[in-house]
């Protein structure tokens, strides 16, 4: 456990360079289904004078380090240079390194402060709305994970600095732009995280290994098979493949068969005993058992919906 004990001012130090905007929000924009608040950077200097600056902050938004504060939005918060630290609790706390993208969720207490040997770069934008609740209560984010390491990306920087451009300008469907720029990186961090959690010589053999069941899909390719030739134990790679793509070998073979099976359906008219053959369903009735577990057409019924005339 670790106590917060973020003390008063420095008075040697010049104070952060700050640049940001609060926005309201109209009847329609709620209706868009996202809404941001607030963007803005702030340029923390090592041996700062105080955390954070009280200039032009809204009192929902500005917080004294060693109180902490709940907001009513979620908030992104990047960091690109520079550490510190964050409380989830006024007795725990974890470090901050950047590279870190911090997801802020509404209504709960947090606090965080930069070390002040290094001070920090910091980004944030916030937002809330229904369909950002929907990325939450759907799971594509854990309950207790604030911290994702995305490392320093610079396509995430220029959106923060794209959203804070368009927010000081403020013209028509601004919202919108925000909403756009807020959700894509808020993919984008569930995206390098993911992907920065795997060493580059496991991220090589799964690519491999997809590489592998597309070009023998019409083959009798397993997921067995294909763990031995990228030389892991079946078990391994089956953890290794669902963690780094979402699907378990075998799903994902049968995802790529299915696509396959669209496309033979609607674009040509092979019969479709043929097309359940080349894709190595020895029986037709478990053929669209499956074809209509995924499509929720049997194959006739898709190819007459989809099909050629």
């Amino acid at each position: 456990m670790h106590y917060l004990c973020y003390t008063g001012l420095l008075t040697t130090m010049k104070q952060p360079s700050t640049t940001h905007k609060y926005l309201v929000r109209s009847r329609r924009d709620i209706d868009w289904g996202i809404t941001v608040n607030t963007v803005g950077s702030e340029a923390v200097p090592a041996h700062y004078a105080v955390y954070p600056p009280r200039k032009d902050h809204p009192d929902a938004f500005y917080f004294s380090p060693s109180q902490g504060r709940v907001l009513d939005s979620y908030q992104l918060l990047y960091i690109t240079r520079g550490k510190g630290w964050f409380y989830v609790s006024p007795e725990q706390r974890m470090e901050i390194l950047e590279g870190d993208l911090l997801i802020l969720r509404p209504h709960t207490w947090h606090s965080y402060f930069p070390d002040r040997s290094t001070g920090w770069q910091e980004y944030w934008i916030g937002f809330e709305g229904v369909n950002m609740d929907s990325r939450f209560q759907n799971h594509f984010f854990q309950k207790d994970q604030v911290v994702y390491h995305v490392g320093i990306q610079d396509t995430i920087v220029r959106l923060y600095e794209q959203a804070l451009q368009v927010a000081m300008e403020e013209k028509a469907a601004c919202q919108q732009f925000l909403a756009g720029i807020a959700n894509l990186i808020l993919g984008m961090a569930l995206y390098y995280a993911q992907n920065c959690a795997f060493d580059n010589h496991t991220a090589a053999q799964i690519d491999k290994a997809k590489v592998i069941i597309r070009e023998h899909l019409l083959d009798s390719i397993t997921a067995e098979t294909v763990a031995q030739q990228v030389h892991m134990s079946y078990s391994w790679f089956r953890k290794l493949f669902k963690e780094y793509t979402g699907l378990s070998p075998a799903h994902y073979i049968q995802e790529l068969k299915m696509q396959q099976a669209k496309h033979w359906l609607a674009t040509t008219r092979r019969p479709v005993k043929e097309i359940a053959y080349q894709l190595n369903f020895e029986e037709m009735t478990y053929f669209s058992q499956v074809f209509k577990k995924y499509t929720g057409h049997t194959p006739m019924e898709y190819r007459e919906k989809f099909g050629i005339r």
